[in-house]
């Protein structure tokens, strides 16, 4: 069996919470609908609390991520829909709290 190290960089489990919330802060810094700290960490901050707030969705099948289920698509959806929600709050928390 690989080591834990290289078991998990492989690349093929994929927590796909961490792609969500990283499009999802992406497009909002993009939109510049809110004004915070865009240092990365800052960034990072936010990331993180989101992370914290919804559910992960772990996937180790390219097949699955390329070819979705219904069920896949409509987890998936939740999903961004919960990071969309939980990032204005991060942000005003990390707004609070700067740790620079």
């Amino acid at each position: 069996m690989l080591s834990k190290d290289e078991f998990f960089k492989t690349g093929e489990i994929v927590n796909l919470a961490e792609e969500v919330v990283y499009e999802e802060l992406k497009a909002l810094v993009e939109r510049a609908e809110i004004e915070f700290c865009q240092c990365d960490k800052c960034l990072f901050d936010i990331a993180c609390v989101v992370l914290n707030k919804i559910p992960s969705m772990y996937s180790s099948s390219i097949a699955d991520r390329t070819y979705p289920s219904p069920e896949f698509k409509a987890d998936y959806e939740t999903l961004k829909q919960l990071a969309a929600e939980e990032l204005p709050l991060a942000i005003e928390r990390i707004k609070e709290r700067l740790h620079h």
